[in-house]
């Protein structure tokens, strides 16, 4: 196969990932099995290609989290299938090489996010409007994980949009908009509160990275989009958020636990009294309940931490099951890509530095509230969207230098 051919190849998936994601409940993964498989397949052809310094040490942060989640099996005990999400990291490998030597079109993964953020929103619409329930709850969606999903197409969109109105598009950025609109729509549409907390910060830092851009004209239509979501979704995120200062109060002022928060606290009680008793190596997957119910019989926490297998936050997680050593290996597996995105210090000029940076922060959001990461959605999207945003963004990265040493000499 040729390098036209290839890139061809790697720009057409890389665009149906994005399409394809919220399409249906198990859509997320098709596009994502089918680039492994090929980068597999071709593995020898990529492997004939030099690849930058980044992609080992990126690879290392992969393979150690996987590594570790091995060890703790092997020492502490528990199920093989406790190393089905870990495992990803070393199958998105061949991938990551596959992208390198062969970056997709940036004009591909522009077109792929808006329209799978467009046609998330109109999803959660048809199921909000016609079927009148929550986005994505039903037919094989996991409702928060698509949640935190739609709300990232979302915020691409908007990055998207403001990469346009740098090269004076005006009509592509009243494209990108409309696709962020649709994309955070389906998420409060979702009543995912957990993507509602990052979200806001992630676009105060778009606002400060690019304040150069600031404007009345600018403000005013970013103010029009985020209040056109909230109004349109305000039933479910009214209610919500209602909810949710309910279950707040009814477990400070009743003690009562039996609540979506009610039940988190307790859950996030027991992994920290996990940690301080085993704060080395965690208590293992095996033992976990048992260390759990240890603490239920002291009445040290709520026996509803019984009725759950994760814990709703992917940090404290670690630190319970695997220990420092396991919210360590977590934080390098985020903290890796994340560092080589801000280390060229080019992120206001680079529209994929912003892209990474911005999908990172958003995922490491949505682990303080869930599991994201240990359910193959969240898995899936974490790592896809890390190495196409770095192949496209090291990448151009190159070019740029490419151009300035043209230019020198």
């Amino acid at each position: 196969m040729t390098t036209k051919n290839l890139t061809f190849l790697t720009s057409f998936l890389t665009f149906l990932y994005s399409l394809t994601l919220l399409v249906s409940g198990k859509s997320y993964s098709y596009i994502a099995i089918l680039l492994c498989i090929i980068s597999l397949l071709i593995l020898p052809i990529t492997l004939k290609n030099r690849l930058p310094s980044e992609f080992y040490k990126i690879g290392f942060s992969f393979i150690c989290y996987a590594l570790v989640t091995a060890l703790s099996l092997l020492i502490l005990g528990g199920k093989l299938s406790n190393l089905d999400m870990p495992s990803r990291t070393l199958f998105i490998l061949p991938a990551f090489i596959l992208l390198l030597s062969f970056p997709p079109k940036k004009e591909w993964v522009f077109i792929g996010i808006l329209t799978g953020s467009f046609i998330s929103g109109l999803i959660a619409l048809y199921h909000y409007q016609v079927l009148h329930i929550r986005a994505f709850d039903g037919f094989g969606y996991m409702i928060i994980q698509s949640g935190n999903i739609a709300m990232s197409l979302g915020i691409f969109s908007l990055i998207i949009a403001i990469q346009h109105f740098k090269d004076k598009k005006s009509k592509l950025v009243i494209i990108a908009l409309i696709c962020a609109f649709f994309g955070i729509l389906a998420s409060m549409l979702s009543g995912s509160r957990g993507s509602w907390i990052i979200a806001p910060f992630v676009i105060i830092w778009l606002l400060i990275v690019n304040r150069q851009l600031i404007s009345v004209k600018v403000g005013v239509t970013l103010t029009i989009i985020l209040m056109s979501s909230s109004l349109v979704s305000y039933d479910i995120v009214d209610k919500r958020i209602k909810k949710a200062v309910q279950d707040i109060t009814q477990y400070s002022e009743q003690n009562n636990s039996n609540s979506s928060l009610g039940a988190r606290i307790e859950m996030w009680k027991s992994g920290v009294y996990n940690f301080i008793e085993n704060p080395i190596f965690g208590t293992g997957y095996k033992d976990r309940q048992k260390y759990n119910q240890a603490l239920v019989d002291k009445k040290l926490v709520a026996p509803i931490v019984l009725k759950f297998g994760r814990l709703h936050n992917s940090y404290i997680e670690e630190l319970s099951i695997k220990g420092i050593i396991g919210l360590t290996t977590l934080m390098l597996f985020f903290c890796s890509p994340l560092y080589f995105f801000i280390a060229k210090r080019n992120v206001k000029n680079s529209v994929f530095a912003q892209l990474g940076i911005a999908h990172i922060i958003l995922v490491m959001g949505y682990c303080l509230t869930q599991n994201y990461i240990n359910h193959h959605s969240g898995m899936l999207h974490y790592l896809m969207y890390t190495i196409i945003f770095y192949a496209v963004f090291f990448h151009t990265n190159q070019v740029s230098v490419s151009d300035k040493n043209k230019v020198v000499r």
